[in-house]
């Protein structure tokens, strides 16, 4: 048994190669717009998690974990100290991904069809977007500091304000080929999927599926409402981050012309388990 945990801007999450998982929200990001400083309330929240995600390793005899982080610890000015910490606490050790090798384990690790597709990873510091003719092979790779925390961090509740200037802050997707398949993964995907379904309880083999821009465009209404975690509970942990997430997946498949795309549960964490570390 293999365990691999991805510490995020947002959220940390566990899983172990028999395809089990966990997740906590720990925000570890808040604020590090304006301090660039991970969160001092993210860090303890964080630490904890891997405390207990720790603990359910052990208890399943769990020995071989790989501990990655990345957005939010590669960017703060303390992520080197933040993995001094994991590791006096836990005993775990935390590897800094680059934007780069993010993007890759996403390519990998996300469910998607044959042929040329375009995967966007978003997570809570930073949006991955990777190109490949052959769904193998990344053709084109580029990470942009526009993560859900971030995005909150700068627009502060103002969606209007968000929807007006996201097609300038995805200018550099003007080189992303227009005709691959789309496929979306991470949490705020994964959960507007969860919420375009109406699913009650959350299931990843459910979200894995194909969705029509109409769907979300029909949904946004209720994204961007003050009672998402009403009129949509399953959102309730993310309901703070899930609009800039639906904000930016329209604009982003707005620009690439895509009138239908996929979502995957399955992403880097994946990729992870199921490579020869």
């Amino acid at each position: 048994m293999r365990a691999a945990i991805d510490i995020g801007s947002n959220s940390v999450r566990l899983a172990f190669s028999d395809g089990t998982t966990t997740s906590q929200i720990t925000q570890l990001a808040l604020g590090i717009q304006q301090s660039g400083m991970l969160s001092p309330t993210g860090v303890t929240a964080t630490i904890e998690a891997l405390k207990e995600f720790k603990a359910v390793c052990d208890e399943r005899g769990v020995t071989d974990i790989f501990a990655f982080a990345t957005e939010a610890v590669r960017r703060a000015k303390d992520g080197e100290q933040f993995c001094q910490s994991v590791k006096a606490a836990t005993g775990l050790t935390v590897n800094i991904l680059s934007g780069i090798q993010e993007a890759e384990l996403a390519l990998k690790g996300t469910t998607k069809p044959d042929g040329a597709v375009t995967v966007c990873d978003l997570g809570g510091g930073s949006l991955e977007i990777i190109c490949s003719r052959d769904g193998k092979t990344p053709d084109y790779i580029n990470s942009l500091p526009l993560g859900v925390v971030v995005l909150k961090n700068i627009f502060n509740g103002d969606y209007r304000k968000a929807i007006d200037d996201m097609p300038k802050m995805l200018t550099e997707c003007s080189s992303v080929p227009r005709n691959n398949t789309v496929v979306l993964c991470g949490g705020s995907a994964c959960n507007i999927a969860a919420a375009m379904l109406n699913l009650k309880v959350y299931d990843k083999k459910a979200v894995s599926t194909k969705f029509t821009a109409k769907q979300l465009d029909d949904i946004m209404p209720i994204l961007l409402s003050k009672r998402l975690s009403v009129l949509r509970p399953i959102c309730t942990k993310r309901a703070d981050t899930i609009p800039y997430g639906a904000i930016l997946f329209q604009t982003l498949l707005n620009y690439l012309g895509a009138t239908e795309f996929y979502v995957s549960d399955a992403s880097n964490l994946e990729a992870i388990l199921n490579n020869d570390n």
